[in-house]
């Protein structure tokens, strides 16, 4: 459902992540399987550039997220001093963020965490990847290419990935 585009409002856009806000944790199902009737938005099945394709638009909303925070602080700043903390706290994130990465592979203090929860990011939220793998991917799902660079990809966020066959999860659910 996110889309390239989505932090300007491309899709549903903002209110898509408006209610990614409001969750505890993120489950990310991203597509590893070939099917020439279900078509893919971009043409081409390449897991790790959807993936980048979604982590890219929240990490660039929680940017915006963080500017205005910072501004607001600096702006506190002027009538109280501890206002420098937070500052200091909320670049540090913009750091990361700006580099490409996720808030959630920070290492926060209880302190500077105190500060980053009140800012809700979406980078924030612990992630979870489903790799949708076809039915013949099954048998070999612990050696599938695409899979294994999910995994990967993972291990750079602290995150998990659960190889699932959607399509019989859906036909399961159909039955009585």
């Amino acid at each position: 459902g996110l889309v390239k585009g989505a932090s300007k409002g491309e899709g549903l856009g903002n209110k898509f992540l408006s209610h990614i806000r409001e969750v505890d944790s993120i489950c990310e199902v991203v597509r590893c399987f070939e099917d020439s009737n279900v078509v893919h938005v971009d043409g081409k099945i390449e897991p790790l550039r959807d993936i980048e394709t979604i982590n890219l638009e929240l990490i660039l909303a929680d940017l915006e997220t963080i500017d205005k925070k910072i501004e607001k602080a600096k702006k506190m700043l002027k009538a109280d001093k501890k206002y420098a903390f937070e500052i200091e706290v909320l670049e540090k994130v913009k750091k990361v963020l700006e580099s490409g990465k996720s808030a959630r592979t920070i290492d926060f203090t209880d302190e500077e965490m105190e500060i980053v929860k009140d800012a809700y990011l979406l980078t924030i939220k612990p992630i979870l990847y489903i790799a949708n793998i076809s039915e013949g991917q099954i048998i070999e799902a612990e050696s599938d290419a695409k899979v294994n660079d999910i995994r990967e990809y993972a291990k750079t966020e602290n995150a998990k990935v659960i190889p699932l066959c959607v399509k019989i999860e859906e036909e399961l659910s159909a039955l009585e």
